[in-house]
């Protein structure tokens, strides 16, 4: 199984300041056989987006180790 992480560039977020930050919002991750597989079974998983107004996701296919946590 691959996985694959789901994102738009729609929406925006804020800082700890609550300064507002124009970016993308990562919605969240799947896997499947293949990318379609895999958006259709996060569509089912994550079925709580349908209530918000995300129009254009985007998805990269997850390879290898990630760094979390990371403080800039």
């Amino acid at each position: 199984m691959r996985n694959y992480l789901f994102f738009t560039t729609q929406g925006y977020t804020y800082d700890p300041n609550n300064k507002e930050i124009t970016n993308m919002q990562i919605l969240g991750s799947e896997e499947g056989e293949d990318i379609l597989e895999a958006f259709k079974n996060f569509k089912t998983s994550h079925s709580y987006l349908k209530e918000f107004a995300f129009k254009d996701v985007n998805a990269i296919e997850c390879i290898g180790d990630f760094i979390r946590n990371l403080e800039l």
